[in-house]
């Protein structure tokens, strides 16, 4: 009796915290013009959408180092804390394809950097304080602005909807977009001398930092913090309004076709092939990734074998963010960070 009346109160709260968001929920769309351009990708010429889609998604599938193969940016800028750069890809939106991070340099950090993914939605600066932690500890930090994000979205967003909505081809593309991203700042963190990468992702920046890290050996600490198999399904599943946008447009099991090439569990092959260790934080309460799919994910590191741990916190998907779980969250992060990363000094970067 007593865990049903937490579990009624996480997910009252679960839902304050929902109605807070405003976030707006734009019509179903195929999206196929946000796909142009892209490798192994053709024109509908006739074809149904979904035909299109399916056909896509098989050759990405097929070509995945393809899909997300990028020419390195060269033109980055740094102006105190706040690093800016071209993005390696071209969205539909120029404010977009600007990327903006901030910096957390530790003069104490030997050559050890994290990057944080934010969640969906996250409130510009919402890590900052985390960051500030991860120097504490030690670790300089990078904090990567998402796709459609702050200072990334176009004008007539009042939110980060275009990076996961209804318009099918436009959220494969953001997706896409903000792995290239990750791994153009790894590529600049490596550029002023950091030799031993780590990287945090929480709930969308789990998504983006998972498919990062199974092409990018150099990211051998991980942390997923509320991790979900697919995107497809964490839509469906958890979020009612964008499922009522699509469900009399496509099935579930459709989506799950169109978003394979973004969906989490299509990598677990890339991502077992090089040595890595990760932390998982799962809340128990979790009503936005449901059960279900969080075991679907959390299942191949057990059937690979892959060097991981699993925290359970007894919260939900938004409360994570509330004492004493924010708190909770950070010391087992912090702690699987000092415990993994090599020992051994190195020659600090520059600021």
């Amino acid at each position: 009796m007593a865990d049903d009346l937490f579990r009624s109160w996480i997910n009252a709260r679960e839902l304050r915290l929902a109605h807070r968001e405003h976030l707006r929920v734009g019509a179903f769309d195929w999206g196929i013009e946000a796909l142009e351009g892209l490798p192994g990708f053709s024109s509908p010429n006739g074809r149904s959408e979904l035909a299109v889609l399916r056909d896509a998604n098989r050759y990405w599938l097929a070509h995945k180092a393809e899909f997300f193969a990028y020419q390195k940016p060269s033109q980055f800028s740094r102006k105190g804390s706040h690093l800016q750069f071209p993005s390696a890809v071209k969205s539909l939106y120029p404010e977009n394809d600007i990327v903006h991070a901030e910096y957390f340099h530790c003069r104490r950090a030997y050559g050890r950097a994290v990057i944080v993914l934010p969640h969906w939605n996250a409130v510009p600066g919402s890590y900052a304080g985390f960051c500030r932690f991860l120097n504490t500890l030690g670790f300089s930090a990078l904090l990567l602005t998402l796709p459609y994000h702050g200072a990334r979205k176009p004008k007539e967003c009042e939110g980060a909807e275009y990076s996961v909505s209804p318009n099918i081809g436009r959220t494969i593309a953001a997706a896409r977009h903000g792995v290239i991203d990750t791994l153009s700042c790894l590529d600049w963190l490596a550029l002023q001398g950091y030799a031993q990468f780590g990287i945090v992702g929480c709930s969308l920046g789990f998504g983006h930092a998972f498919v990062a890290s199974a092409f990018d050996q150099r990211l051998n600490l991980n942390v997923f913090n509320h991790c979900c198999s697919t995107v497809s399904d964490a839509i469906w599943a958890g979020m009612p309004d964008c499922r009522h946008a699509m469900e009399s447009h496509i099935s579930q099991q459709e989506l799950r076709e169109c978003w394979s090439v973004i969906n989490p569990i299509s990598y677990f092959p890339e991502f077992a092939r090089f040595p890595k260790k990760s932390l998982v934080l799962v809340g128990r309460y979790d009503t936005t990734f449901a059960r279900d799919y969080v075991e679907e994910a959390i299942r191949p590191f057990l059937t690979l074998q892959l060097d991981h741990e699993i925290v359970e916190l007894a919260c939900g998907h938004r409360t994570i963010g509330d004492l004493p779980y924010l708190i909770l969250s950070a010391f087992y992060i912090g702690k699987f960070l000092k415990r993994n990363f090599r020992g051994g000094w190195i020659a600090p970067p520059a600021n």
